[in-house]
């Protein structure tokens, strides 16, 4: 009896460590499904050829192209999802750009943008924006529109004003404010509008003045 008791726990055991051994190699399957789905986004890099397959272009990169306005062939990538245009010269961006209704993902730093480009609060489906490292002063009321954005980078900018409407984005986790000079006040009255966002801010400097 002792011997069938002994046997049955082992096989319980056995059975056990099967089931999970089963549920990891599923695991592995979906991990692994899931990454080679990630690999196979192509990120076109060159405007013309986006253009030659426009329905089928998601992803879009145009660094370091010397840019002075948008170019408005982007506008015809109905399906773009992900746009970064760092690192050009733009210092506006026109409104038409709402017609870009499944864009999630914006990048527009490193230009030279004095002003928020207010255009973007009309794109409703944005869920990341990067302005990092532009000469922002102010960001405007519009902002309230922009309602599903998740994360805002405004990283290394000069903005000395922020509207109160900026409360209204519920859904905003990250807002990134580093390396702009913000008084204990200013900081202070940016946390309490945004009470559920993580706020990124450079200490201020109280130093004495001589």
């Amino acid at each position: 009896m002792y011997a069938s008791k002994k046997n049955s726990i082992f096989n319980s055991i056995m059975k056990y460590l099967i089931n999970i051994g089963g549920l990891i190699s599923f695991l592995a399957v979906i991990l692994s499904f899931s990454l080679n789905s990630v690999s196979d986004i192509k990120v076109y890099k060159n405007l013309k050829e986006a253009l030659q397959s426009p329905d089928e272009v998601t992803h879009l990169k145009l660094v370091r192209k010397k840019y002075r306005e948008f170019p408005l062939e982007i506008l015809k990538l109905k399906n773009l999802t992900h746009l970064d245009l760092s690192k050009n010269r733009m210092d506006s961006i026109p409104n038409l750009i709402k017609s870009l209704v499944n864009l999630e993902e914006l990048k527009i730093k490193s230009n030279n943008f004095t002003q928020f480009p207010e255009a973007l609060c009309q794109l409703s489906s944005l869920k990341k924006l990067s302005l990092a490292e532009n000469s922002i002063e102010n960001i405007p009321n519009g902002i309230s529109e922009m309602r599903n954005l998740v994360e805002l980078d405004l990283y290394r900018n000069s903005v000395s004003s922020i509207s109160s409407e900026i409360k209204n984005l519920y859904s905003l986790k990250r807002l990134d404010l580093r390396m702009i000079e913000l008084n204990d006040e200013k900081q202070e009255r940016i946390r309490a509008l945004l009470p559920n966002t993580k706020v990124l801010l450079t200490e201020p400097c109280n130093c004495a003045t001589y």
